[in-house]
C-alpha cells in the first residue's frame, strides 16, 4: 500500500511540475519517511530538483538595491509540509506533530573566490532585504541554518512552514552546488530530544549568470554544460581567435528550462578553439 501511495504521489508531482516551472516559484518540501520516533527527515519532492535531475536555480545579475553587484534569485522556497487541515494538510510525507524543522547549510562548491549568501526581507520594509549569512565556496561543514516550521515548537504542534521573502545570492558568475540538510530541533522526542533524525545532505545547483562548466575534450569532439533560465534562448558559438569579433554559431537555439543543458562541437580540430554561450 505504501508503495502505491508513493507511486501516485510521484505521478501527481510529474503532472503539476510544468506548472511549477512556468510560475517560476519552486517549493522544495521537507518531511519525514514516517511519523515515528527516529524516522529520518527527507525532501519529499527533492528528486525533481536535485543535482541528479540537473535542475538549476538561475541567479541574475543586478546592479541596484540590496543585491547590487550580486547574482540573485527569489524563485525558490524551502517549506515544511503540513500535518493538519488548518494548514492545508495532511500532506503526504509530513513530519510528526511536535517536530520543528530547520534547514542547515552544510557545503558550497563553485567558482574560485565565490561566495553564496542567504537574504531575508526587512520586516519594516519589504522592498529591502538584509543578509542572514554568507558561505564561502569551499565550505564543507557549515552550521548556518534557518527555520522551516512556523510553529512554537510545542508538543503536538503542526511542523508546517511556508516562509517567503528569502533570497539566494552569489558573488561571482559560475555554477554553484549547495549542500543542505533538514534538522528536527524540537525537544518533543524521547528523553527530551528531537523526534526525527536529520536528513541526508541534499545537493542543488545555482547558476549565477551565463557561464560554461564541465568542459570535456575527446579526440575531435568538445562538450560543455551551461545552466539555463526558464524561457531564455541560447546559442553556442566558437572562434579560433579570442580577440576577434568573428564568432560562429554552431549549436542552438536552446530553450531555457532551469535545467543544465549541453552542447557538442564535433569539429574541434584547431590548435586554438574558444567557446561561449550567448542569449
Amino acid at each position: 500500500m505504501k508503495e502505491k501511495i508513493k507511486l501516485i504521489f510521484a505521478l501527481i508531482t510529474i503532472l503539476i511540475w510544468p506548472r511549477l516551472l512556468c510560475a517560476q516559484h519552486i517549493h522544495i518540501n521537507a518531511g519525514a519517511v514516517n511519523t515515528t520516533q527516529n524516522a529520518q527527515l527527507y525532501f519529499v519532492n527533492g528528486y525533481v530538483y536535485g543535482t541528479n535531475a540537473g535542475y538549476d536555480v538561475y541567479l541574475s545579475y543586478t546592479n541596484a538595491g540590496s543585491f547590487s553587484n550580486l547574482y540573485q534569485g527569489a524563485g525558490l522556497t524551502f517549506t515544511a509540509l503540513a500535518s493538519t487541515p488548518d494548514n492545508g494538510g495532511p500532506a503526504f510525507g509530513h513530519a510528526a506533530d511536535g517536530a520543528y524543522l530547520q534547514l542547515q547549510f552544510v557545503s558550497v562548491t563553485g567558482p574560485q573566490n565565490g561566495a553564496f549568501s542567504v537574504w531575508e526581507q526587512d520586516a519594516g520594509n519589504p522592498a529591502v532585504s538584509n543578509p542572514l549569512f554568507t558561505i564561502p565556496v569551499g565550505t564543507t561543514n557549515g552550521a548556518n541554518h534557518f527555520n522551516l516550521s512556523e510553529s512554537d515548537g510545542s508538543p503536538g504542534s503542526d511542523p508546517y512552514g511556508h516562509i517567503h521573502g528569502r533570497t539566494f545570492a552569489a558573488s561571482v558568475p559560475g555554477l554553484y552546488t549547495l549542500g543542505v540538510k533538514i534538522l528536527d530541533t524540537s525537544a518533543n522526542g524521547t528523553d527530551g530530544g528531537p523526534i526525527h533524525t536529520p536528513s541526508e545532505i541534499f545537493y542543488l545547483y545555482f547558476q549565477a549568470g551565463l557561464t560554461i562548466s564541465s568542459p570535456t575534450k575527446t579526440m575531435n569532439s568538445f562538450t560543455a554544460t551551461f545552466g539555463t533560465k526558464l524561457g531564455a534562448t541560447y546559442y553556442a558559438e566558437v572562434s579560433t581567435n579570442l580577440a576577434t569579433t568573428n564568432w560562429t554559431t554552431f549549436a542552438g537555439p536552446f530553450t531555457g528550462n532551469n535545467y543544465l543543458q549541453s552542447f557538442t562541437d564535433s569539429n574541434a580540430t584547431n590548435a586554438n578553439r574558444f567557446y561561449r554561450v550567448k542569449n
